[in-house]
């Protein structure tokens, strides 16, 4: 789903009429996957509605880095590496905070570590590395993404990059092309510097998404 919609990119463009609707939203959903891959958040900025399970190498620490969620309904972690089922935690083994495990800020969403909290049941993450053998010891629940709703300044962003391509398709394809046959759109520049901007500035983009 794009981060704005035709109607707000219409007005913005000051344009009435409905006959480009499908050529501005493939740029508005081009929009989109530009900035989710310039901000490294591969999972966007809309977390999804319904919770699903991901895996992960336990640390085996008593911190472990996840995806970035809005929310948190369930925590499981195996009591071994060689174990094939994982024992679930109770809310009252961990705690969730969003920011690095340095800085962790346990006000603030999207989360993106979990620490066993010191009167719980458990004191590290089962380590999920044996040799050179990775396996997953960690299994999180949760609403993966950045957000519940599309921040303002991603919407205006989206709204803005999907504009200038469209101006540029009109004066004569200087840097874009457009196969309308196919339904796809190439573009020959990333995406625009103030928009860039904008990203930076709002702290969106992602310094890295390793959990080494």
């Amino acid at each position: 789903m794009a981060y704005a919609t035709i109607a707000v990119l219409k007005a913005a463009m000051e344009k009435t009429d409905s006959a480009d609707d499908a050529m501005l939203q493939l740029m508005l959903d081009a929009a989109t996957k530009a900035i989710d891959t310039y901000c490294k958040r591969p999972d966007g900025f809309v977390a999804i509605s319904t919770a699903s399970a991901r895996y992960y190498v336990g640390s085996g620490l008593s911190y472990q880095m996840i995806d970035e969620c809005t929310t948190i309904s369930a925590v499981a972690v195996k009591d071994s590496i060689d174990d094939t089922t994982y024992t679930a935690w109770l809310t009252t083994d961990y705690d969730k905070a969003a920011g690095s495990r340095e800085s962790p800020d346990f006000n603030a969403t999207p989360y993106t570590v979990l620490f066993c909290k010191p009167d719980g049941d458990y004191s590290t993450f089962t380590s999920g590395k044996m040799g050179r053998m990775r396996a997953p010891t960690v299994s999180v629940t949760a609403k993966w993404g950045y957000a519940t709703l599309c921040p303002d300044q991603i919407e205006v962003a989206c709204a803005m990059q999907a504009a200038r391509w469209w101006k540029r398709l009109q004066g004569a394809m200087a840097d874009s092309l457009a196969s309308p046959d196919m339904g796809t759109l190439m573009y020959l520049k990333q995406l625009d510097p103030d928009i860039q901007q904008i990203l930076i500035g709002g702290g969106f983009v992602r310094v890295s998404r390793s959990f080494a």
